[in-house]
């Protein structure tokens, strides 16, 4: 009789820390799983961080081209503006 009783409590033992185990096990994929979501959310705000940063990049790019342009024609035009002051200058001093 002695040995069943100790073979009850044995088994009362281990059925309690299979339960024991089993509470840690859930516990333990409950904290992966609300960690995979964080990870994710995480991912997704860097995500979206590097596509505004990759738009900025792109905005400045863009603002630079435009202001090349405007930079040449500006060029453009006083180099004719000058010319037009040259000829103007050479035409005064003709005429006197």
């Amino acid at each position: 009789m002695t040995t069943e009783r100790w073979t009850d409590e044995m088994m009362d033992d281990l059925a309690s820390t299979v339960e024991d185990l089993s509470s840690t096990v859930d516990r333990t994929t409950q904290n992966i799983e609300q960690t995979n979501r964080n990870v994710d959310m995480l991912v997704g705000a860097v995500n979206a961080l590097l596509e505004r940063d990759s738009q900025r990049d792109e905005e400045i790019r863009r603002r630079n081209e435009d202001f090349q342009q405007y930079k040449l024609e500006n060029d453009q035009r006083f180099n004719t503006l000058l010319e037009e002051v040259r000829f103007l200058i050479r035409k005064l001093g003709d005429n006197q």
